[in-house]
């Protein structure tokens, strides 16, 4: 059970805030490895590359990916699956974060091909535990993990449903110019199975998750200010 009173609210919503940043980290360690990048990222970075050409200025993969989001929640919505709080943060700060993590040089640029590697590994795995500790609130899952949560309800596994959907925007970013590499390869066969790591490490079951909408919280949310009058 989640905790409802006001406390438990701030608490689930620092913890969204909390994982979304740390996966956004995560994502930024497979940037700067150069080793390619997963399928929605070279989406990102091939419409970022398009889009700099077109307006002659740089346009950020982060900023990219916080349209991608916006416009993946009208397909979650058609597919009626709950918008909640976490969606919403994920939409307006995971780009932001990532943007902020590249552009302030807070990321290592290694240059042996171990060390990178290595780094690109990590990256999955932090953005992957990321992954499960915004989710673990049930406060909403992000636009395009929302994705991979409808088709799991619809007993389609998790790295399956993933894989499927992150091949199809690879193509299209590919085109587009996108970075790809051997860490792109690895996030087409492995990010789901990655996840569905951190789900099973600990013990949570995506399919059995009530996430709460945001019309939910935001009703749960005002009952309790109107108790405390």
């Amino acid at each position: 059970m989640q905790d409802l009173s006001l406390k438990g609210y701030a608490k689930r919503i620092f913890i969204v805030t909390f994982g979304l940043i740390f996966a956004a980290y995560g994502v930024g360690l497979t940037v700067t490895a150069q080793l390619g990048v997963s399928p929605w990222d070279v989406f990102s970075q091939g419409v970022a590359l398009q889009l700099s050409k077109m307006l002659g200025k740089e346009i950020m993969m982060g900023t990219i990916t916080q349209i991608t989001a916006a416009l993946v929640i009208l397909v979650d919505v058609a597919l009626k699956e709950k918008i909640g709080v976490a969606t919403i943060i994920d939409t307006c700060i995971f780009g932001g974060a990532l943007n902020f993590f590249l552009k302030h040089n807070m990321l290592p640029y290694p240059q042996a091909f171990p060390v990178k590697f290595v780094l690109m590994v990590l990256g999955y795995f932090i953005w992957g535990l990321g992954i499960y500790i915004y989710m673990k609130p049930a406060l909403g899952a992000g636009p395009k993990d929302a994705l991979f949560v409808i088709f799991a309800k619809r007993k389609i596994p998790v790295a399956i449903a993933k894989n499927s959907i992150e091949a199809v925007v690879f193509v299209i970013g590919w085109i587009m110019g996108g970075t790809i590499g051997v860490g792109t390869v690895v996030a087409v066969f492995a990010m789901g199975y990655i996840i569905e790591f951190w789900f099973k490490v600990f013990k949570f079951d995506v399919t059995t998750v009530e996430n709460e909408s945001i019309i939910d919280t935001a009703r749960n949310i005002k009952g309790l200010f109107a108790h405390q009058k």
